[in-house]
């Protein structure tokens, strides 16, 4: 049975279209070996390795989403960003992190839900990419070696890199690991597949890219803007702007990628070792929904993370079915 690797790409609450995909795929009894994430693919990937199938329909941060109760809606809040505004701002940033209550609202003081994470990484390996910003370079944590054993402290340096790989400022504060500040992989590959092609035991790779978007239109809508609604547009702008920053070199991302799996196939290797490392000839396959709105945390539109999710499940089963279409018979 082949093993995929799977990509969870940032991008604000279109990720519970990436959760859709995820849940597809276990449901399918589809083999996950890898998962590598990047900002809000982080708590998707997260939520889906807590997550005990045989005693729950779905993971349990989504089960909150979708049911949206007026607590829920507090707890989506506190799991998904780990919001705490400033009492005194100080224009630098927007939002700190209360670590020790967003690692509780992620559940991971609870004792089972260790425990089903612990089982879980030991058939799944995954990696957090961040940017780091001190020395300006990306770096990969491989979580398994983090949390190969589950204690406080542990979880303590868990939490870190979890929450430096969703930071963007100056929404966020930077994080400090080890005297480097650190932001979200995002500024540098919003869809990191580099470990993917590293890791032999991952046959094929699945991957979601979120930059089809219509941003001529967007910028279009914002343009049009009347000069009264500033304060409304300056932030609406400004989110694009970042959506623009993050997303967009997905496209020289996956094309890279392209190029380097039809070079080993045009010179007829399946790998390559370069730097003392090893990459592998690997297909990837690619979601690629069309305008998803990154930033909606919103209860203008309470259904959004429901109508993503179950686009997620849709798009995954009709890939799933060209994947098989494809194969040789």
């Amino acid at each position: 049975m082949k093993k995929y690797g799977f990509v969870a790409s940032g991008g604000g609450y279109r990720s519970f279209y990436t959760e859709g995909a995820l849940v597809w795929l276990r449901q399918n009894g589809v083999s996950i070996s890898h998962i590598a994430s990047t900002s809000s693919g982080n708590n998707i990937a997260l939520d889906y390795l807590l997550w005990d199938p045989q005693k729950e329909e779905l993971p349990p941060v989504l089960t909150r989403t979708i049911r949206l109760s007026v607590e829920d809606i507090f707890h989506v809040f506190k799991n998904f960003l780990g919001l705490r505004p400033s009492l005194v701002p100080n224009g630098s940033h927007l939002f700190t992190v209360d670590k020790d209550s967003c690692r509780k609202s992620l559940t991971l003081d609870q004792p089972a839900r260790r425990e089903v994470l612990g089982k879980n990484l030991v058939g799944t390996s995954w990696d957090i990419f961040t940017t780091n910003l001190t020395r300006r370079e990306g770096r990969s944590f491989r979580i398994n070696d983090i949390l190969s054993t589950i204690d406080p402290g542990t979880l303590d340096r868990f939490m870190d890199v979890f929450l430096a790989g969703i930071t963007t400022i100056p929404y966020f504060k930077a994080i400090e690991i080890d005297d480097d500040y650190y932001l979200e992989g995002g500024y540098l590959d919003n869809t990191p597949m580099r470990t993917m092609f590293e890791d032999p035991e991952v046959d094929e790779i699945i991957a979601v890219d979120f930059t089809d978007y219509d941003y001529h239109g967007a910028l279009k809508k914002l343009y049009a803007t009347q000069v009264f609604t500033l304060p409304l547009n300056s932030i609406d702008t400004y989110l694009l702007v970042s959506d623009i920053q993050l997303s967009l070199p997905n496209t020289k991302i996956f094309s890279e990628a392209d190029r380097i799996n039809r070079m080993l196939e045009a010179v007829g290797k399946t790998s390559l070792e370069l730097d003392g490392k090893t990459y592998y000839r690997k297909p990837v396959h690619v979601l690629n929904p069309r305008n998803l709105e990154s930033m909606t945390i919103s209860l203008k539109d309470s259904t959004i993370q429901k109508r993503y999710f179950e686009l997620g499940r849709k798009d995954m089963a009709k890939l799933s079915a060209d994947i098989l279409n494809a194969q040789p018979a």
